[in-house]
């Protein structure tokens, strides 16, 4: 279980250069590489709430600032604020014949007569109102004093100073965005053979630098731009003026000094950090002033190669569903190499140690297990990129030297992986059989055990990290794969 739990003890190159542990990158089947996070793009496949499970297109949630209508979110621990329901009495109506010597005749009622009934007899009329409660923190809107709503659904949002000086800036750059476009457009259409040639790339899309035009506007400049040539005399869309700059602060009021020392004062009524991020709009000072916090959205991200443009992560579309279309993670397709024993690390000698070779896929897997003198020696001109690749670690990363205890023929077949009822002990024996004695010593089914050397290069003990020093080199269905 530590060895699952501390997946940073084996780290995988990638194709790029950088080194991940192997649950954190993907494998592409069509140009047969390993890919980490900076290797793929992501696409935004759906927008939901996390909570309700509201599922919404993209520009619907952009009106809606990738913000839930109906749920919220404790502003003091960050929990789901669960809605609660209670009675509320109605105003008794005017018309009631009730005068004071009728209120006083029944002020000696019986105790038992329940408190909805008035002292006419008349059932006083009651209505359900709703609030807000935490069941983790026990915050509730009746804390900052706000009324109780008569519906579910009718909480409306904290009013925010700065929301017209956010449109007021956000029209301005909408407008620099789309003059930028017309000019972009401008010098693409200006020559007639351009303009022959546009309806072949009449699907690309036109970059949006500042990410703030709408979906229509931005379909609108592009069809405009490739049904009409932009005429050189034709005037721009003229820009407004520029907003209004923001005034700087000269001077900063000093901190009052007495301030903590004061009785009056109480720390227990001030909001922390995280909470005044959490309401980043208003920024309250006080507790008495936090504000339930509207959900944000979640997304449904699907992971595209840079390399190739296929896919290697595609999600199912609706919100509830948690498989995925396609999902290529390196763990299904490469062996997973795991540190099993190693001794007391010496500087001096030669320390032995085991790494278990785990076979994912389901058929036979042939490796080759070499050095990094040997992949030097034998892709020297045959495969440049990967010497390029070697070539990028430094001596901090190669702390050690990998030997094993054969010098040729380190081939070795695993085993395909099965389940525990479809076990077939009779591949297991062949492979066995053939497996090289001083080199293997252990072997279950998809699992098998190699002894190995290793020779730490630097006596500096703090440099040195023995657990991750391990560096190999993986031959996998001819293609290459640095460990």
């Amino acid at each position: 279980m530590t060895t699952l739990l501390n997946v940073q003890r084996v780290k995988y190159q990638c194709s790029c250069g950088s080194f991940k542990s192997l649950c954190f990158l993907y494998f592409c089947r069509h140009c047969l590489k390993i890919k980490c996070k900076d290797c793929v793009t992501l696409e935004v496949d759906c927008r939901f709430c996390p909570s309700c499970y509201e599922h919404l297109q993209s520009h619907e949630a952009i009106t809606r600032k990738n913000r839930c209508q109906n749920c919220f979110s404790c502003p003091s621990c960050n929990h789901t604020l669960v809605t609660r329901a209670t009675n509320s009495l109605a105003t008794l109506p005017s018309n009631l014949n009730i005068t004071p010597e009728n209120m006083n005749a029944g002020a000696d009622a019986d105790d038992s007569v329940s408190n909805s009934t008035n002292t006419s007899g008349l059932q006083t009329p009651s209505k359900k109102v709703y609030y807000l409660a935490c069941s983790v923190c026990r915050w509730s809107t009746r804390d900052i004093h706000l009324a109780d709503q008569p519906t579910i659904n009718s909480w409306k949002a904290q009013d925010n100073i700065h929301e017209g000086r956010f449109n007021e800036l956000l029209q301005h750059y909408k407008q620099i965005a789309t003059r930028e476009k017309q000019e972009r457009d401008r010098k693409r259409y200006s020559t007639v053979k351009l303009r022959n040639t546009i309806a072949t790339s009449a699907t690309r899309s036109s970059s949006d630098k500042y990410g703030v035009l709408t979906p229509l506007t931005r379909r609108g400049i592009r069809t405009g731009g490739i049904l009409k040539t932009p005429s050189l005399n034709e005037n721009l869309i003229p820009t407004n003026s520029s907003p209004k700059p923001s005034d700087s602060i000269a001077t900063i009021e000093p901190l009052d000094e007495t301030l903590f020392l004061s009785d009056s004062f109480d720390f227990n009524k001030l909001t922390t950090i995280t909470q005044r991020l959490n309401s980043v709009e208003s920024q309250p000072l006080t507790i008495d002033h936090l504000y339930p916090l509207a959900k944000n959205f979640t997304s449904k991200q699907s992971k595209r190669c840079k390399e190739c443009d296929h896919n290697v992560l595609k999600p199912e579309p609706s919100p509830k569903l948690i498989k995925f279309k396609l999902h290529q993670m390196a763990l299904f397709f490469i062996p997973e190499v795991r540190i099993w024993h190693h001794p007391a690390w010496s500087f001096d000698d030669n320390n032995p140690c085991i790494i278990s070779v785990i076979n994912q896929v389901d058929e036979k897997t042939l490796i080759k297990l070499y050095t990094l003198d040997e992949i030097r020696q034998e892709n020297d001109e045959n495969n440049s990129e990967l010497i390029e690749r070697i070539g990028q670690l430094d001596e901090n990363t190669l702390t050690s030297i990998l030997t094993f205890p054969i010098e040729n023929d380190r081939s070795v077949q695993l085993h395909p992986h099965v389940e525990p009822n479809d076990v077939d002990t009779k591949i297991n024996d062949e492979l066995r059989q053939n497996d090289p004695k001083d080199l293997v010593i252990h072997r279950k089914f998809a699992k098998l055990a190699i002894r190995c050397f290793v020779k730490i290069k630097n006596s500096d003990v703090k440099r040195v990290r023995p657990i991750g020093c391990l560096t190999g080199y993986l031959t996998l269905r001819q293609n290459d794969y640095l460990l």
